[in-house]
């Protein structure tokens, strides 16, 4: 199991465009369509189960919402943030 980071780390570590809510890191990207936010989440998808670590994902009308944390570790860890910057490769 991974140890979380101290609160500085994260806020220091955060991909662009992504934020610390005080248990978990979410970004929103915004889509023309629904169908393109629900072909970015199924990468988004793809690439979590792959690394066996899997993130809350929110899909709305032209948007979607991508949080990370680990759970079994009771925080955010260094996983979520590598995570969330190969997110930010997909779009």
């Amino acid at each position: 199991m991974s140890d979380t980071l101290s609160e500085d780390t994260i806020h220091e570590s955060l991909p662009a465009d992504w934020e610390y809510d005080g248990t978990e890191i979410l970004r929103t990207v915004e889509f023309d369509s629904y169908l393109d936010g629900v072909a970015f989440a199924r990468e988004v998808a793809e690439l979590a189960d792959e690394a066996f670590h899997h993130p809350r994902i929110v899909i709305e009308f032209r948007a979607v919402t991508v949080a990370f944390t680990s759970h079994e570790a009771g925080g955010v860890t260094e996983q979520d943030l590598e995570l969330a910057a190969r997110v930010n490769d997909l779009d």
